[in-house]
């Protein structure tokens, strides 16, 4: 997972290293979230698996390993060699369970009270207890703006190409692209996120209708149903149900 740990602006048009979109590997050739376009428009992140998935198929990071909801006084006071003071680049939160480095390339939010409204990229992070019982050492890539103290309010918003497994509506919705390949649990590969996809259809869908993740099928597209479902793209053709449809993405980060 080291090779994730670079913190480096990437060209977003090139060649790729890992012999095309059709390739996986157990180790990583590029950072996680690394992008390539092709010459026709379509765009692709590079990839960690949380889960065997399927060809065709709408990935979300797996939330429960990778974010952190809004969590009130978990901020430590400055401690020997960790201090949330201003320009420091590393602190430590009292968090059970955590593991080494599942925070990596996620971003720290600061919600609320001292330096609230700043945000910032996690390097790497501890295991729970594995340098002072009970807390977790994070480190940051840049110094903290406005320091943080006891009283801050923090969430953790995973690395969206990290720990991605099949999407669904019920718990890990945060759609950050689309499987071109049948994918390894533990492999690295690329997940598209811009032009013209091939994603699982569940329902009826006609051409040029609006798309969502679907609400029962794992990683599938359906009609959009409702103004609260976020838009993956529109329907390119009418496919056969519980077949795959062409879909010219629209929502997706890419």
């Amino acid at each position: 997972m080291g090779i994730q740990n670079q913190n480096f602006a990437v060209n977003r048009i090139g060649g790729f290293g890992q012999q095309g979109v059709f390739t996986e590997s157990s180790t990583p050739k590029y950072p996680v979230g690394q992008i390539v376009e092709l010459s026709n428009g379509n765009r692709y992140r590079y990839g960690y698996t949380g889960a065997a998935i399927a060809a065709g198929l709408l990935v979300s990071q797996d939330l429960s390993a990778t974010s952190l909801v809004e969590t009130d006084n978990i901020v430590i006071a400055a401690a020997s060699g960790f201090d949330p003071a201003a320009g420091s680049k590393q602190f430590q939160i009292t968090l059970a369970s955590v593991t080494l480095d599942q925070y990596s390339g996620a971003l720290l939010q600061i919600t609320d009270d001292a330096g609230e409204g700043h945000q910032y990229r996690i390097k790497s992070n501890s295991a729970t207890g594995a340098t002072t019982s009970g807390k977790v050492d994070i480190y940051l890539y840049d110094g903290i703006k406005v320091a943080l103290t006891t009283a801050s309010d923090i969430a953790i918003v995973g690395e969206l190409w990290s720990n991605v497994v099949g999407a669904t509506a019920a718990t890990d919705y945060v759609i950050s692209g689309v499987t071109t390949m049948a994918m390894t649990s533990g492999y690295y590969g690329w997940f598209q996120t811009a032009g013209v996809a091939t994603i699982l259809a569940d329902g009826t869908i006609a051409i040029g209708d609006n798309l969502t993740l679907s609400d029962g099928v794992t990683g599938a597209v359906q009609l959009k149903d409702a103004e609260t479902e976020p838009l993956v793209g529109f329907a390119a053709y009418a496919p056969d149900n519980t077949g795959h449809v062409g879909v010219v993405i629209q929502g997706l980060v890419a």
